[in-house]
């Protein structure tokens, strides 16, 4: 009998976190599921990890190369034959109920692509940095409304999210021509719909190792990911409305502020080539941007939230872990 929910898993060289991943699947309420775990070719002990559970609900893939998400994303996906699809990253974890509130959303809104959570933002130990909710009550939008309340949230981070697989093959998954992280979540919410369920469900890992500090070491270009992403979601919503072409001119100012920074960041390292490449960026981006004053609040903001977190990595060291799981085979 086909399982309801497909848990996907894509994973590569965590075996450690992979292990607390799959535990909070399994203490779930709802059992009604079957775990996907998609290795990307791992050097370390992942399938043996994997073997340890001992559940015939988890089924083990070894992709041939290493494909990087998200094509390693999709491949979740394709294995997957639940009707609901939930993509847990190998470092993050759930709540106990999160599978049983999320697919009710689910059911109780037939004709949405996604249930979207509240979540928690957690340590290496899975103390509470900071609880995360776009807000306190249901919401269940589509269309323009949908896309505009998420692109100003952008609070979508896959842990805290069921899909419809359905509507997730009709959509087509996530681009892989580009880094498509969020803007593949923003086109279902805006041709499907989505509901939220204002409780806090899951909890998104904030480490060193956490995916978007990797490739952004690895020499990613975060602004041109972010240029690509907002182009690739108003593209579904031609011919923009009045609404629509404000938000874009703000997104569009809002990332010649953070340009703006890095130019000032290339220029006390004295890289001149650069410094002129984050200007010469920020002014298509915004035409005054080297005279908006906005990149200062930008960089006040910056330094209050390095403020921030630091003050809550100290304090959640007091805390206990929202979720216990010990290593149980």
């Amino acid at each position: 009998m086909v399982a309801r929910v497909t848990v996907g898993v894509p994973t590569y060289n965590r075996s450690g976190l992979l292990r607390q991943a799959i535990t909070s699947v399994l203490r779930q309420t709802c059992q009604d599921f079957e775990i996907v775990i998609s290795d990307d070719c791992s050097t370390d002990d992942t399938a043996r990890v994997v073997a340890s559970f001992h559940d015939p609900r988890i089924r083990y893939h070894r992709t041939e190369t290493n494909l990087r998400p998200p094509r390693n994303w999709n491949e979740c996906v394709r294995l997957a034959q639940g009707e609901f699809f939930a993509l847990l990253p190998d470092d993050d974890v759930y709540c106990p109920e999160f599978l049983a509130e999320m697919a009710h959303a689910l059911q109780t809104h037939p004709n949405v692509a996604f249930a979207q959570c509240g979540f928690y933002s957690v340590d290496d130990q899975l103390c509470c940095l900071r609880t995360q909710s776009a807000q306190l009550e249901p919401l269940t939008l589509i269309g323009e409304d949908a896309l505009i309340w998420q692109i100003e949230r952008l609070a979508c981070v896959p842990v805290a999210l069921l899909f419809r697989r359905s509507a997730m093959l009709q959509m087509g998954l996530w681009r892989e021509d580009y880094w498509d992280d969020w803007a593949f979540i923003i086109r279902l919410a805006y041709r499907f719909g989505f509901t939220f369920v204002p409780k806090l469900l899951a909890c998104n890992r904030v480490h060193a190792q956490n995916l978007n500090r990797v490739l952004y070491w690895q020499g990613r270009d975060s602004i041109l990911d972010l240029i690509n992403q907002q182009a690739d979601v108003f593209s579904v919503a031609l011919p923009l409305s009045a609404r629509l072409i404000a938000l874009r001119a703000k997104l569009n100012r809002e990332l010649s502020h953070h340009c703006v920074l890095l130019t000032l960041g290339a220029l006390h390292r004295r890289n001149f080539a650069q410094a002129r490449f984050h200007l010469t960026r920020a002014r298509h981006l915004y035409g005054l941007a080297g005279l908006d004053p906005g990149f200062i609040g930008l960089w006040l903001k910056i330094a209050a939230e390095t403020r921030q977190a630091r003050s809550l990595q100290d304090a959640a060291r007091l805390k206990e872990p929202v979720v216990r799981l010990e290593a149980k085979a």
